[in-house]
């Protein structure tokens, strides 16, 4: 007996989209509301104002929270020695590779 859920049995759990537009809010004309609000009235400006959800220091305990575990699972990524070894070539032929423009350039200005 497998007990994984079937995909039909959880689509079947879902809501259907059309239940979910019919709940939405409409106007007299059967329209969704714009998302961006109503008009401004004429002469004023428009400005949108989102709701702050968070304080300003909840938000960046968040964000560094995410960084840390961010930094933690990259950091327990296992990487093969040969892996190692041509990331390590790589760096070597790019560096030997700026050195030698380098050189073109300084000796382009020596001859000119």
């Amino acid at each position: 007996m497998c007990l994984q859920p079937r995909i039909a049995d959880i689509s079947s759990s879902l809501p259907r989209q059309s239940d979910v537009l019919s709940s939405e809010k409409k106007d007299k004309r059967g329209c969704r509301p714009d998302p961006s609000g109503p008009e401004p009235p004429a002469g004023r400006p428009a400005v949108r104002s989102r709701p702050n959800s968070l304080p300003q220091s909840a938000k960046m305990e968040r964000v560094q929270h995410i960084t840390k575990s961010a930094i933690r699972r990259a950091s327990q990524i296992e990487v093969t020695p040969q892996a190692k070894r041509n990331l390590q070539e790589l760096f070597v032929n790019f560096t030997l590779i700026l050195i030698c423009l380098l050189l073109i350039y300084i000796i382009v200005l020596l001859s000119s």
